[in-house]
C-alpha cells in the first residue's frame, strides 16, 4: 500500500527537519508532497478577518518562507528526488486559500492510496504510522481515520483532559483512503469528497477511540516556540497571543486550566509531559537534528 503524505508549510523551522528521519525508515512505499507558501485569508480561514487576522511582511518573503524553510525543502528535494514533490506559487503570489494548497498534489496521486495529512508541527513516530497502516489493511471498507493528538501549548505542557479543547473525538481527521476523482472541498476541517461531492470519509471511518486503543497517537507542538505564537497572533488575529502564551510558560502546578491563560482554549487541563510515564517527547528542543 503506497502512502502519500502531504504538508502545507510556511516558516516550518525547526519542525520540518523531523519528518524525513521517520519517512526514510518506513518499510513501505511512500511519497511526501510539500506545499509551501502563504495562503490568502479566504474560504476556510476567512473567519480570521473578523478577529483582526492579516498578512504582513513579517510572515513571508515573496510569498514563501523567511526562516530557512525554503532552502531546506530544496535540499530535501535534491536528496530524495523520487519521494518528494514540492509545490509553490510564482514568487510574490499567494495561494488562493489553504484549500488550493491541499488540492495541489491531487492530480499527481495514483488511482488509489492512503492520503495522510501531516501538519509541519505534528510529529509521528514509526510505530504509530505502521500501526495505522495495518488498521487500514485490516479494515478495507473504512475510508478515513481520526487520531488522538497530544496537543502541546509549551515545550512540555500538553492537554491531558479528554474530550475538551484539542481532544474532542472528531478533532483530528488525518488519514484518508483516496480514490481517483476525489478532491478537497475544505481544509478546515479536512473534507475529502468524491466526484459527486460526497464526503466518504465521515460515512465510514476508524474512530479516535479505535486508534487510541491501538496506541496510535501523534504529538502536535502547536504553541511551542515564540515564532509560532506570533504567527497565530498576526495571521489568525489571536489578540495578545504572545503575551498570554508567555504568562502560560511561567505557570506552575501539576494540573492547570489552560483557559486561564489562553482565552480561546475552553477549559482544557494541561500537565507537563513525563517521559517515564508517557514515552519519548518527539520535540526535544529548539534544534532537531
Amino acid at each position: 500500500m503506497t502512502i502519500h503524505f502531504f504538508t502545507i508549510v510556511l516558516n516550518g523551522m525547526p519542525f520540518i527537519k523531523y519528518h524525513i528521519k521517520v519517512l526514510k525508515n518506513l518499510p513501505f512505499d511512500w511519497h511526501w508532497h510539500i506545499i509551501e507558501g502563504i495562503a490568502d485569508l479566504k474560504y476556510d480561514t476567512s473567519w480570521s478577518l473578523k478577529t483582526g487576522g492579516m498578512i504582513t511582511e513579517k510572515l513571508h518573503r515573496n510569498g514563501l518562507s523567511n526562516d530557512g524553510t525554503t532552502e531546506y525543502i530544496d535540499t530535501l528535494k535534491k536528496d530524495f528526488p523520487n519521494n518528494i514533490s514540492v509545490y509553490r506559487k510564482d514568487l510574490g503570489n499567494f495561494w488562493d486559500g489553504k484549500v488550493e494548497m491541499v488540492n495541489a498534489p491531487i492530480p499527481y496521486l495514483p488511482d488509489q492510496c492512503l492520503l495522510w495529512q501531516i501538519d509541519v508541527d505534528e510529529l509521528w513516530d514509526l510505530d504509530g504510522i505502521s500501526k495505522m497502516v495495518d488498521m487500514f489493511k485490516n479494515n478495507p471498507n473504512k475510508m478515513s481515520a481520526f487520531v488522538y493528538c497530544h496537543y502541546f501549548v509549551g515545550p512540555t505542557k500538553f492537554v491531558v483532559s479528554m474530550n475538551t479543547w484539542a481532544t474532542l473525538p472528531e478533532d483530528w481527521l488525518r488519514i484518508f483512503r483516496f480514490n481517483k476523482g476525489m478532491y478537497w472541498s475544505k481544509h478546515e476541517p479536512p473534507t475529502l469528497v468524491d466526484k459527486d461531492g460526497i464526503d466518504c470519509g465521515r460515512k465510514s471511518f476508524i474512530s479516535r477511540d479505535d486508534t487510541l486503543v491501538k496506541g496510535i497517537t501523534f504529538q502536535h507542538f502547536a504553541y511551542v516556540i515564540p515564532q509560532q505564537v506570533l504567527f497565530k497572533e498576526i495571521y489568525y488575529g489571536y489578540r495578545d497571543a504572545c503575551s498570554y502564551w508567555r504568562n502560560l510558560q511561567k505557570s506552575r502546578g501539576a494540573r492547570i486550566d489552560v483557559s486561564m491563560y489562553l482565552p480561546w482554549a475552553n477549559n482544557a487541563i494541561i500537565e507537563n509531559w513525563d517521559e517515564k510515564k508517557r514515552g519519548k517527547l518527539l520535540y526535544p528542543g529548539e534544534c532537531i537534528e
